[in-house]
């Protein structure tokens, strides 16, 4: 299998290797932070990049896994080496069994793994080619199959986990088709503009740097990227809203660990976007969206500046649309947005919803990718 799909092996033993030469390794001890930036630094060493990587006999404990996926050595498909399972009779006593410290680690293996799991079903007279052809099966039914953990949906070709990033201007609808794809999917919703708040009230280096120097695109990127390592990002997947704002920010964002695998484009004209965003107002009293004139309290929203949207909106469609393209590539996906957003019923408690365009961004993100 390693000599067909020609990967870059990483065995345990090899990691030791590695690990008891480090200059802070304790004789007797196996810390596993220190185990995982030995193991990131073989993933990050050239060609590994490149060609991919095959790890087996690591992790081998939850709390490895942790710090694994912490530091962002993510695989994109976790097999399972396993009995087929017996047909059990009716158990008397219907607790669970005692199990072994190695059962209990890899039944939490298993859990922390459960986005990008497959069990591979091995019989006892199967031979090594047989066993090779069950993996290869299982990776393309991982590459093929769940949107998150415990999620059903098969679609061909779709990602194991979504990541996906809308990009648009102000007015093209991005948050509420954002909006709504978290909650048909089960992902995480990020707006930058909420996480960039959030990192400048925080008493860290990243807020510090924040309130005394304002947001550089390194700072933009680091936040950006403590976000997504953490855990229900990393086991559901996540859509984000707001960021990139440049090419360089995408690049940025490509060289993460765990950069968006669909990429949506929301395009809308400079005029449409503007009369949506002029025409939104605020309740001054309770901070709720409101209709214009819908009552006593409803007030121009106080952010809606028209002189600072013209100057976004001109800075967006002629410099930074054209820039975002170029760092996209060809797999991005563009769609009109244009169209009236009119109200729909189906989604009760999501706002206001296009069906034309969520129906052709959901046929987007869950699209066979070449």
């Amino acid at each position: 299998m390693i000599k067909d799909v020609g990967f870059f092996v990483i065995t345990r033993r090899c990691l030791m290797d590695r690990y008891e030469k480090h200059d802070n390794y304790v004789p007797g001890c196996v810390s596993p932070a220190l185990l995982s930036e030995v193991t990131k630094t073989m993933t990050m060493k050239d060609p590994v990049p490149n060609v991919g990587w095959l790890m087996f006999d690591h992790p081998c404990t939850v709390r490895e896994a942790r710090c694994l996926q912490q530091d962002g050595v993510l695989p994109k498909v976790t097999l399972v080496l396993m009995p087929t399972p017996p047909y059990a009779p009716p158990a008397d006593d219907p607790r669970t069994p005692y199990r072994n410290f190695f059962q209990q680690d890899f039944e939490g293996l298993k859990f922390a793994y459960e986005a990008s799991l497959k069990e591979v079903h091995i019989d006892k007279d199967d031979d090594p080619d047989k066993i090779a052809i069950k993996c290869f099966n299982a990776i393309n039914t991982c590459t093929a199959g769940l949107q998150g953990p415990r999620q059903g949906l098969h679609v061909v070709g779709a990602p194991g986990v979504y990541r996906v990033l809308l990009i648009g201007p102000r007015g093209a609808g991005s948050r509420t088709q954002a909006v709504t794809l978290a909650k048909h999917f089960g992902l995480i919703y990020l707006n930058f503009a909420v996480l960039l708040a959030e990192a400048r009230e925080k008493m860290d280096e990243i807020g510090e740097k924040l309130r005394s120097y304002g947001p550089s695109v390194q700072l933009k990127a680091d936040i950006v990227k403590r976000r997504l390592l953490k855990k229900d990002c990393i086991d559901n997947g996540w859509v984000m809203t707001g960021y990139p704002l440049s090419g360089m920010d995408f690049e940025h964002l490509d060289n993460m660990t765990t950069p968006p695998n669909r990429v949506i484009f929301l395009n809308t004209d400079i005029a449409t976007c503007k009369t949506r965003v002029m025409s939104q107002a605020v309740d001054w009293c309770t901070g709720q969206s409101a209709a214009p004139g819908s009552g006593p309290r409803v007030m121009h929203h106080p952010d809606n500046n028209e002189a600072q949207l013209d100057a976004e909106l001109d800075y967006y469609h002629s410099e930074a649309l054209a820039e975002l393209r170029a760092a996209a590539g060809l797999t991005a996906v563009e769609i009109n947005a244009s169209e009236p957003i009119a109200s729909t019923s189906e989604d009760p408690g999501c706002g206001n919803v296009c069906p034309g365009i969520r129906h052709r961004i959901l046929f987007t993100v869950t699209k066979r990718t070449s």
